[in-house]
Order: structure tokens, then sequence, then C-alpha cells
């Protein structure tokens, strides 16, 4: 039976063209932008409602890169007023721990707000070898490093493990997001053989009660999914992308990130004879149809894991395991298919875009630190060879105008 429809499909299109024409007008975002900025054009940040796909090999730093796009700079951009938008994070872990991500985090925001004189890995923080630093655990003391914590704590829920096969992560995103916002459902009846009458109904739309909030799910990695009861990996893996894009994304509005570990097919000894390192669609492993799924696929890779001397312009021999390269490698619209080159600092999960490679001079600097990074020199000192640091000057009044707030917001890549 045809269901009623409140509105045509062409008012709805064109009411939220409208709305977010107006939201731009008043200086407000429908996105959270992408923090390398050349690279906007193949991807230009985090939208409501998308289903991304982050894919490497292993140790690569997929996780890193993750926390960092997705997670740790839409918090900071929220918390410094850059953003209206409310960003909640729900964080299905299934390798680390939530103590761990916190870790993580902590030696970012350290590294950030001290303009790269605290520089300590989540390993230091832990005192594995030797006590954490001392100028680390200061800043973990201060008040304003404290208030950050506690509000990315308060942004960021960890799904239980006890929730971690499809249908349980399925089960607990929608049930948060119901608390949140009311599940409107359209009313039907049907008539059986008997001409009895049964009242039927059917999801009609979700309307969240703060029409700001910007909520995204992560799955770090979809390849761990605990199996559905009578299925395989494969299968399991398949059942929680169905439930990602046909009713967190389409129903609940949820921007879904996952992250997705690749096939060793470039590790081979064929692969490396002829330099075939950038990923491909193929590389996705357990499930390559989890990419006809998504509306972004994109994959983190580093040439000089296979000896590469130079790659894209850059020297790579120079730049050694620092070097990272984001492949966009598909996407629903149809923009992508570009590369952004990265400089990754895995100590403190920090990814900077490098300039490009014609700009000499700037690209020199960026070989000269990493030079440096390999020598003692104080925090001090390192931090003053960094050519990454942008200082950070806390906006005066929170929420302004989305062009005030971006010149004021400096910690950005």
């Amino acid at each position: 039976m045809e269901l009623e429809r409140t509105s045509s499909l062409l008012d709805k299109t064109m009411d939220e063209i409208h709305e977010n024409i107006t939201r731009l007008e008043q200086g407000n975002m429908n996105c959270i932008p992408y923090p390398f900025q050349r690279s906007r054009k193949d991807f230009p940040g985090i939208e409501r409602r998308c289903y991304y796909a982050v894919m490497a090999n292993t140790k690569v730093g997929k996780s890193q890169f993750v926390n960092d796009v997705f997670v740790f700079e839409p918090i900071m951009e929220m918390y410094y007023g850059a953003t209206d938008l409310e960003v909640n994070i729900l964080y299905c872990a299934l390798e680390e721990t939530p103590e761990r991500i916190m870790q993580r985090f902590m030696a970012w925001l350290l590294y950030r707000e001290s303009g790269g004189k605290v520089r300590v890995s989540p390993r230091q923080i832990r005192s594995t070898l030797h006590k954490c630093p001392q100028e680390a655990l200061d800043m973990l003391q201060d008040e304003h490093i404290k208030e950050i914590l506690e509000f990315f704590e308060n942004h960021i829920t960890f799904l239980p493990r006890s929730e971690s096969n499809p249908t349980g992560i399925y089960n607990y995103c929608k049930a948060w997001a119901e608390e949140r916002g009311d599940t409107i459902y359209k009313e039907y009846v049907t008539k059986d053989v008997f001409d009895q009458e049964t009242t039927n109904k059917v999801f009609e739309r979700y309307i969240p009660h703060n029409p700001d909030a910007f909520n995204i799910v992560i799955i770090d990695p979809i390849n761990r999914v605990d199996r559905e009861r009578g299925m395989d990996e494969r299968q399991s893996m398949r059942k929680l992308s169905e439930y990602c894009y046909r009713y967190l994304r389409n129903d609940y509005l949820f921007s879904v990130v996952i992250v997705q570990q690749q096939t060793f097919g470039s590790y081979s000894l064929d692969a490396r004879k002829i330099n075939h390192f950038e990923p491909n669609m193929g590389d996705a492993g357990g499930s390559k149809e989890i990419l006809q799924d998504v509306d972004v696929a994109m994959s983190l890779y580093n040439p000089s894991e296979f000896g590469v001397e130079s790659y894209g312009g850059y020297d790579i021999r120079k730049l050694g395991k620092r070097s990272r390269f984001v492949k966009y490698m598909a996407a629903r619209d149809g923009e992508g298919s570009g590369i952004t080159s990265l400089f990754f600092d895995g100590c403190c999960a920090q990814f900077n875009e490098l300039p490009t490679p014609g700009n000499a001079a700037e690209m020199q600097a960026v070989y000269n630190y990493c030079e440096q990074m390999n020598l003692k020199h104080t925090p001090e000192e390192l931090a003053a060879l960094n050519p990454f640091i942008r200082k950070y000057q806390q906006p005066q009044q929170p929420k302004q105008g989305i062009i005030d707030s971006f010149i004021n917001l400096m910690f950005s890549h």
C-alpha cells in the first residue's frame, strides 16, 4: 500500500539547499573542513550523512590519521568556537582500549598547545620505561588542559565491548540517537485474506533535538568486528556495512567512518619490482564489496617502505619514515582521484600537509627538520626548527562568524 506523502521530494531537496545557503550566509558551517587546505577540492571535509572508508596496510598510521582528521580536529574546532556544530563521537574501538585513545589525544594535545615544545608519545605518557617527562605532567595538571580533556571526554562515547557484532553496534548507535531525537513512523493498514485489519508502521524520518548536532561513528577496524550468528568474517563485515549506510547514515543522520585493513598484495616481490605500491580498490582486506557502499574511500600509504628514492617530486630518502600520502580512490559524487602529501610525526599522531614539491625553500626546511629530528636537541631547540608549528591564539569571542574564527584558529595544519 502506497504511503501518503506529506511533501514532495523536490520540496524537501530545495528546502535543504536553501537551509544550507542560509547557514553559510549567517557564518555557520555545513561540514567540518578538511585540515589539509590544498586537498579540499578532492575532499572538502566531513559531511553529515556520509559514509567514509580509510584504508592502509599494517603500521602505516590509519588509526592515527582517523583520530587526527575525524576525532581530534573536529572536537578542538568545536571547543575553540571555530564551528557552530555540536560534534559527538561514537567510537567502536575493536583493537585499542579507550584509555589508549585518550593517551594518544593527550600526546596530540600537549604538542599542539605547547607549540611543539612538549613532544611526548603515548608510551612516554604511560611511563613504560621511564617516568613521564615532568613538563608533560605539569601540562596535564594545567587547568586549561584539564578543561580540554574533560571537554573531549564529554563528546566521545566508547561502545562497550559487549556490543562488538554488527547488530550490537547498530542497536547501540540507534538507541543513542533516539535518546537525542524523535523517530517519526508512518502508520498504514493492511488486510489479510479474512479481511482482518492490521495496523503497521514504517520508519519515516528522524528529527534530532539539536539540528546542529554532528554525530560521527568510528569503527576501527571493521575487519575485527565480532561475527554475527551464522555468518563468517566476510558476511559479518557486509552486514555491518549494510547497517552503516542503510540505517545509521540514511535514517539516523550519522556520518560513519570505517577503518579497513588492506591486503598485503602491494608488499609482494613482483609489486616491489615494478614499484607498484599505490593502493587500489582491489586491495581492501576482508570484503572488497564494502567499498561499493561508501561515499568516499581513501587510502594512506608510505613509499619509503618500498625503497623508493623519490615520489611525486619529493625526496623520499630525506623524508624517510615520515612520508605519508593519501589517495582518494572513490567518491560517490564524482570528486576525488587526487593525492595529498603529508608529513607524519607518529610520536604525537601529527599529520601536516607538505609544501608543494616546487617550493624549494619550504621543502628544504622540512628536509632539514627530518635530519635534525634524529639528533639530540632540547625540546625548545627542536620546536624552533619545526616548519609546521602554528602559534595558536584563542579567539576573544567564541562562536564568531566563520571567517573571523578561521583567522584566529591558528592551531590547524
